[in-house]
């Protein structure tokens, strides 16, 4: 079986940090694709738990440990496109996960809460309301029923002191109940109406002192809830969420407010506060429980961001980990394991990353990218004049990272492209498959040329050029066309494929293969006829690449699930490629000749699969 490596770039989206208890050194992480990442050193390093969960569109925004029992932790999310979710519990420190079975609710799952006073008391907010268990988790019932707005549950807590008051927050404000479900009550007197609580703490000095995170900012109550204020002072002026609130456990005085703002810090219970952190969305907080000038903060696009000095300075910590959405990768040069990859969706923590390592350390190569730094759709190196051209949502950019910064190719502004390729002319031109039509780009003049289909108006999405015999094969959402003559006439060329999305063409060798929707294809008549790929999945293909060693292996990856198929016979059947592991989706592939298949992912930055015969390295390999 080959060997799965995870290489980055380190950082991403975290969606969920806790702290082990009983060892302060031991945190763990949730991030949005189903993962569970664990620290064994205060959060300076990271190791992803495998096999963890074994689920994929899953966000984990809920972590809590038994209070009484330091081996025994919930996880808990909501998946992405749906509104159901799951619930999982490890029992030995986060080596095997189960999942625990809610009886007829599969709803998403925003908050659990565990008693501190009686670990068989479980709570679990889902989107029809409150689920309790007295018996660990054994059985089920939802004890909000007859309380129509007592539903969308994203917070809860159970008092530390009165073993049957628990606190919840819902999508249009705060409940409690003093007898488990018996009765219940709203407590929202002073807060805004509509506010989504997302956090709801308990001071442990005082439990009638409560601190609740919301969309319209920050609360607290000084009478159980009865009343809340609005806390104002040094905190951001318009309304700005607040993800999540904690206390500082060695001194509860000082509380920490993470909203969509930044990182906030009272050191007065909540009368005043500083920001420590500004203009990034703070998801999760961990305070170190025995130093309190240590503190992690979760955060979207930067990762972990982390402190030693009790917030006035804080660096990266994410060494290992990587929630990074990779929507391109390029081997520099074919010879070489010079790696390129677009990190998209991370503001300004994304953008092109290179590697001169195989993947082990990466450098951001950002110059003249500024407003598209997160939006590279595809990398193309021209192996002739070792220039790198990038396609992105705001036009075609040309460069040379280490030699000098991204420039802007005039007239390309307005296209968002989606796939190009170097033309017959060479390095003289490029096609270009954007939303907006089909290009030629003379990259001498700097002149953009649209080049029309009279039956086809709308966007493209790959292009493919032979160079034999000058041929060129774009892909449509109606299949693919070719034109014999650089692009002046086009004729479809759909018999045999389905009525669905191209999504990618390849060639190898005179075999043409096309990416679609509903599966991959092959021809061997230039075009003119297709037939389905045997062992292929009917899955939406986003990549095939060919191996610079063996003419007749080729790998193929789809971007819906994350399987690799790799075929022997030059695509005209296939199988698929275990590696031990679920893959996140898949965006793009690529092979060097040292044998290394590369997959960027669209959950989990870069992969290397080391093949049968390849060398191994020291990169940290997921185990089976």
């Amino acid at each position: 079986m080959p060997d799965l490596i995870y290489l980055g770039p380190d950082g991403g989206d975290v969606r969920s940090l806790v702290v082990h208890p009983e060892n302060p050194e031991r945190i763990f992480l949730g991030t949005a694709d189903g993962q569970v990442y664990v620290s064994r050193n205060a959060g300076r390093e990271w190791e992803k738990v495998v096999p963890g969960l074994r689920r994929r569109d899953l966000a984990v925004d809920t972590l809590v440990f038994d209070p009484n029992d330091a081996d025994t932790l919930y996880a808990a999310g909501w998946e992405l496109k749906s509104d159901r979710g799951a619930l999982f519990r490890t029992r030995d420190g986060g080596d095997t996960w189960e999942r625990m079975e809610l009886g007829k609710y599969q709803s998403s799952i925003r908050a659990v809460a565990v008693s501190p006073l009686n670990s068989d008391l479980i709570a679990v907010g889902i989107r029809e309301g409150v689920l309790l268990s007295k018996n660990g988790g054994a059985t089920w019932r939802r004890i909000s029923r007859g309380y129509r707005s007592l539903h969308n549950v994203h917070s809860l807590v159970f008092d530390v002191a009165q073993e049957e008051l628990l606190y919840v927050g819902t999508w249009r404000l705060a409940w409690k109940t003093p007898d488990l479900g018996k009765s219940w009550e709203p407590i929202h007197k002073g807060m805004y109406w509509d506010s989504d609580l997302f956090s709801i703490q308990i001071d442990p000095r005082d439990p009638e002192r409560l601190y609740a995170g919301a969309c319209s900012g920050l609360y607290r109550s000084m009478s159980a809830g009865e009343k809340w204020a609005k806390l104002k002072n040094g905190l951001p002026g318009k309304a700005k969420r607040t993800r999540t609130v904690r206390l500082d456990p060695t001194s509860p005085d000082t509380v920490y407010a993470g909203t969509t703002a930044g990182l906030y810090r009272s050191a007065d219970g909540g009368n005043s506060w500083k920001c420590l952190l500004a203009d990034v969305v703070i998801n999760a907080i961990v305070v170190d429980p025995v130093e309190g000038r240590r503190l992690l903060v979760g955060t979207d696009d930067a990762g972990i961001l982390m402190s030693d000095d009790g917030g006035k300075s804080f660096l990266p910590s994410n060494q290992g980990f990587s929630q990074r959405q990779v929507s391109s990768i390029a081997v520099r040069k074919d010879d070489s394991e010079e790696l390129m990859a677009a990190v998209t969706l991370d503001r300004e923590y994304g953008g092109l990353f290179m590697s001169r390592d195989s993947g082990k350390s990466w450098e951001a190569f950002n110059a003249g990218l500024e407003d598209v730094v997160a939006g590279i759709k595809k990398i193309l190196p021209s192996r002739a004049s070792g220039e790198v051209f990038l396609g992105t949502g705001a036009g075609v950019f040309r460069g040379a990272p280490e030699e000098r910064g991204w420039e802007r190719i005039a007239g390309t502004e307005s296209l968002i492209i989606h796939d190009m390729e170097i033309g017959i002319a060479g390095n003289d031109e490029l096609f270009l498959a954007a939303r907006q039509g089909l290009f030629l780009l003379d990259l001498k003049n700097d002149k953009l040329k649209s080049l029309k289909i009279p039956i086809y108006d709308r966007e493209f999405s790959a292009v493919l050029v032979d160079e034999a015999s000058g041929q060129v094969f774009v892909g449509t959402d109606m299949g693919v066309f070719r034109s014999d003559d650089g692009g002046n006439a086009w004729d479809i060329k759909v018999e045999g494929l389905p009525f669905v999305g191209v999504s990618v063409l390849k060639q190898s060798g005179s075999r043409l293969l096309c990416g679609t929707k509903a599966g991959l294809y092959y021809s061997d008549d230039q075009g003119e006829s297709w037939i389905g790929c045997e062992g292929v999945f009917p899955l939406e293909i986003a990549a095939i690449e060919s191996s610079p060693h063996d003419d007749r292996r080729l790998y193929a990856a789809d971007s819906l699930v994350g399987y690799i198929f790799v075929s022997r016979d030059n695509g005209l059947t296939w199988e698929t490629l275990d590696v031990g592991v679920l893959v996140s989706k898949i965006s793009s592939l690529s092979v060097t000749s040292s044998g290394h298949l590369y997959a960027g992912t669209l959950a989990e930055g870069v992969v290397r699969i080391i093949l049968q015969g390849a060398p191994q390295d020291s990169a940290v390999v997921a185990s089976n």
